[in-house]
């Protein structure tokens, strides 16, 4: 029997001890807490939660440090980088006009107090701890149980009581306006969620690390198709392109993906056959095959059929499967761009990329996003610098959307306290500087992954490829940020893995 790899590293200090409890803690537990109110304060209960794991641990961690009189060690460059955004969060807060507000920002907690913790987190997570096989478990089981609990809500089965009263997910949009799903809460959230989770999950399986990494997919696959937005969908694509050179590097890997998008198609067949019916308070249940499910059904199968022709006893070298999937990637990449340009529809998320891309851009595409993004761009001009102070945009944006419901009678109205971009939103609330710095923390951390990480890496590679494109249409909230900033410390860390394994290893599973 070969090698097997340990969920936990032989030889661990006290402090790697702690951050591996923080990590578990963090990315298998924390998605999973919805408090005590469910939906109703979620947002508050998450906040909490990782309020006080996150100081539990830099407590447990300072006292290791001064009980050894051990040294925190020269930053390396991204925990410098990570310091210059926490440098600029502070000055954009106290040079604030709404500094009392900016330091919490109660009601979304994405104050400066939020922003210190993750950059804390992030610094710890990168000194203490390595990527281990504990940390994509303990991440796949609470991506997996949340999509489980999501998975129940749509076939009308409450069972944590989420919902406040009698409402459901099928009441979005007639009785409350956006959409909550899960242990996570709105479904963008969840969505960046899937989009950090999916591929981790989908690495391990291809580079040989057991068939459990798949049961995280069961549920996630459906509530993907059912309740995913466009955004998630766009990242992981991403990731897909940018895994296959990454990861297909000899035929057993190769066949692996191949029955990877089998599964992923025999689960995309019912979920799109899926249709329900809401109506009057009652929800009915129905599936109708659509024209999608018979393709998903026949891509399954032929994928399926694909994976188990025999290779003949030849074997392509490595670097020879790495450039024809780079290519095919890139061939992808230009059809994919080819389709929008030339696409026929007339609505959907896929025309409207097509208006843009041919300068036609309205303010109500992606869901109003284009609309929101020029406020803020207009924000940004009136103080470019250090921005209105972390978590502020709220205070400083004035746009409402009110929509009559014809099945209520009533109107549901919405206060845009988000920039809907991670990005656009560190440049409004912090400045350029604040943007400068995690742009900088991103590229570094994603640097350090790329050159040392080895299959761990790589799969931690496609789970931040995927979280940083969904970041483009992100809401950033302390709901799922904790997960991303966490992956960036095991990313920036990656090289510090003494049990490093290059590509060849077979290594079996956990």
């Amino acid at each position: 029997m070969k090698n097997r790899l340990p969920l936990f590293r032989q030889n661990r200090t006290g402090q790697e001890t702690a951050t591996d409890l923080y990590l578990i803690t963090l990315l298998g537990i924390f998605p999973l807490f919805p408090g005590l109110e469910g939906y109703a304060n979620i947002t508050f209960s998450k906040f909490l939660f990782f309020m006080t794991a996150t100081g539990l641990w830099l407590a447990a961690l300072l006292a290791l440090q001064l009980r050894q009189r051990a040294r925190f060690g020269r930053p390396t460059a991204a925990q410098w980088a990570a310091l210059g955004f926490l440098a600029a969060v502070v000055l954009s807060w106290l040079c604030s006009p709404w500094r009392g507000q900016s330091l919490l920002a109660a009601g979304r907690y994405d104050g400066a107090l939020t922003l210190a913790a993750y950059v804390l987190c992030f610094l710890g997570v990168s000194r203490f701890a390595v990527p281990k096989p504990c940390h994509a478990a303990a991440l796949a089981a609470g991506t997996g149980l949340c999509c489980l609990v999501g998975l129940l809500q749509l076939l009308g089965l409450d069972l944590l009581r989420l919902f406040p009263g009698d409402l459901n997910y099928y009441d979005s949009g007639l009785r409350y306006s956006s959409a909550y799903l899960g242990t996570i809460g709105n479904t963008n959230i969840l969505d960046a969620v899937l989009a950090l989770a999916l591929p981790i999950c989908a690495a391990l399986w291809i580079c040989g690390r057991g068939w459990a990494w798949l049961l995280s997919l069961l549920p996630c696959v459906p509530v993907l198709l059912r309740a995913g937005g466009s955004g998630v969908k766009l990242a992981l694509t991403a990731a897909a392109l940018l895994g296959a050179p990454l990861l297909l590097t000899d035929l057993p890997r190769v066949r692996r993906a191949l029955r990877l998008g089998a599964l992923v198609c025999a689960l995309a067949v019912p979920a799109l056959a899926f249709a329900p019916e809401y109506a009057d308070g009652l929800l009915r249940l129905g599936f109708v095959f659509s024209t999608p499910s018979l393709l998903c059904a026949l891509g399954g199968a032929a994928l399926l059929l694909v994976s188990w022709i025999p290779d003949g006893g030849r074997s392509p070298k490595p670097r020879t499967l790495r450039t024809f999937f780079a290519v095919l990637s890139g061939c992808a990449l230009l059809g994919a761009v080819a389709l929008v340009w030339f696409w026929p529809g007339q609505e959907g998320a896929i025309w409207e990329l097509h208006q843009v891309l041919h300068g036609q851009a309205e303010d109500s595409f992606g869901s109003s996003r284009l609309r929101i993004w020029r406020e803020c761009l207009a924000l940004v001009a009136r103080r470019p610098l250090l921005g209105g102070g972390p978590g502020t945009l709220g205070l400083r944006l004035d746009i409402q959307f009110a929509r009559s419901v014809a099945e209520t009678g009533g109107t549901l109205r919405t206060y845009v306290d988000n920039a809907h971009n991670i990005y656009l939103a560190y440049l409004v609330n912090c400045g350029g500087l604040g943007l400068a710095g995690a742009l900088a923390l991103y590229a570094l951390s994603f640097r350090a992954v790329l050159r040392h990480g080895g299959i761990w890496g790589k799969a931690l590679t496609l789970g931040l490829a995927g979280a940083l494109t969904h970041a483009c249409f992100g809401l950033g909230l302390c709901l799922s940020e904790p997960l991303c900033w966490a992956a960036l410390g095991l990313a920036a860390n990656a090289d510090g893995n003494t049990r490093k394994e290059s590509d060849d290893e077979k290594l079996e599973a956990v």
